[in-house]
């Protein structure tokens, strides 16, 4: 499994409006992967995830790297890396 491909599948798992730092996405995916994967490439990649599912990717506080997401279709498996 890529990180990608992880990272898809960590963000369809997210079913309500949710609020995360760039480095808590880092410590989620580290334990999903048991890879360590720079915070502002986890960030791109939710950030075309976001616009390919529909979902919201919003950032709330850049200082903190807090970002609001609004999910949108579930779309983690169909999307090839």
């Amino acid at each position: 499994m890529t990180i990608k491909s992880a990272l898809h599948t960590h963000l369809d798992a997210i079913a309500t409006p949710t609020i995360f730092t760039g480095w808590q996405l880092f410590e989620a995916m580290e334990k999903r992967t048991n890879r360590k994967t720079y915070p502002g490439t986890l960030l791109e990649y939710a950030r075309e995830y976001a616009a390919l599912s529909g979902a919201e990717l919003e950032c709330i506080e850049p200082r903190e790297s807090r970002y609001r997401y609004v999910p949108g279709v579930r779309i983690g498996g169909a999307i090839k890396d």
